[in-house]
C-alpha cells in the first residue's frame, strides 16, 4: 500500500503528495494527538501545541502573516510521516528528502507561493527557541538558554487534543484568508490578474458571510486570540470595503 487513509477518509500518497488532498483538518486532528519529544516529556504535550505556540511567538516578534502561518504548519509533514528522532533523523537520507518535498508542497497549499529563505530562517530559529523553553519546562534537564529570547509567554502546560485541534484550525483559517484578502487588495489595485483576484474575492466573500467567520469575529471580540495577530479579515469593515471596492471596479 503505497498511501494512508486519513481521519477524513482520503488516501494520500506521502511520497507523491498532491496538493488538493492536503486537508487542515486531517492536519490539526493529528497533529494535537502526537506527542512532542518521542513522548519523554513529562506529560502529554502534543506536537499542535508546539506549532501554536511557534505561530504565537512570531507574533510577537512581529513577523509577516506568512512566517505566522508558516510557523504554526512547520511540522504539518508529521501528520503524514510521523517523526523521527533528531539524533537518527539526520541519518535517513531519504525520510529527510521526503520530509523538505512534503513541507515545501503543504507551505504553498496554505501561503500560496513558496516561502523565502529569510522566512524559512526566521521559522526555524523561533522552533528551536520553543524547543529550548519546552525542555527548560518538561524535560529533567535544560537544552540551552534560548528560551530566554522568547517575547511571548509559552506555559506548555497541558491542554485538551481536541480544544488544541480547533485552535489549530482556527488559526490556520485566519491567517489563510487573511493572506488572501492583501493578496486581492494588491490585485484590485494594480488591476491585474483580473481571473485570480475573481477567485480570491468568491473565497473572502464565502467566508465573510459564514458561521466559522462569525465563531472567529465573536473571539476574537472576547480576547480569544493573540492580541497582535493580523487581523484585518476580522475587522468589520475589512472584507466589507473590499468586496464594495471590486464592485465599483465591475460597473
Amino acid at each position: 500500500m503505497s498511501y494512508i487513509t486519513t481521519v477524513t477518509g482520503k488516501h494520500f500518497y506521502p511520497l507523491n503528495p498532491n496538493p488538493q488532498d492536503i486537508d487542515i483538518e486531517d492536519i490539526a486532528h493529528a497533529l494535537s494527538l502526537i506527542c512532542r519529544a518521542n513522548g519523554h516529556f513529562k506529560y502529554f504535550y502534543s506536537v499542535a501545541q508546539h506549532c501554536i505556540a511557534c505561530a504565537e511567538e512570531a507574533v510577537e516578534r512581529g513577523c509577516s502573516v506568512e512566517v505566522i502561518l508558516g510557523c504554526l504548519l512547520h511540522d504539518a509533514s508529521e501528520a503524514y510521516l510521523c517523526d523521527v528522532t533528531r539524533p537518527v533523523k539526520k541519518h535517513i537520507t531519504q525520510y529527510l528528502q521526503a520530509e523538505e518535498k512534503l513541507q515545501e508542497v503543504i507551505w504553498k497549499r496554505f501561503i500560496g507561493r513558496e516561502l523565502t529563505d529569510v522566512e524559512k530562517k526566521q521559522i526555524f530559529e523561533i522552533d528551536d527557541d520553543i524547543l529550548s523553553m519546552e525542555f527548560h519546562l518538561l524535560m529533567p534537564e535544560d537544552l540551552n538558554e534560548d528560551y530566554r529570547k522568547l517575547k511571548s509567554a509559552c506555559a506548555c502546560n497541558y491542554q485538551d487534543p481536541q480544544e488544541v485541534k480547533e485552535r489549530f484550525i482556527q488559526l490556520a483559517r485566519i491567517l489563510k484568508y487573511e493572506i488572501t484578502m492583501r493578496e486581492a487588495e494588491e490585485l484590485l489595485r494594480k488591476k491585474e490578474n483580473i481571473d485570480k483576484l475573481k477567485c480570491l474575492i468568491s473565497e473572502l466573500e464565502t467566508y465573510y458571510t459564514s458561521d466559522k467567520r462569525r465563531w472567529d469575529f465573536a473571539d476574537d471580540e472576547a480576547g480569544l486570540l493573540p492580541k497582535k495577530l493580523p487581523r484585518g479579515v476580522l475587522s468589520e469593515d475589512g472584507i466589507y470595503h473590499l468586496l464594495e471596492a471590486y464592485r465599483e471596479r465591475g460597473k
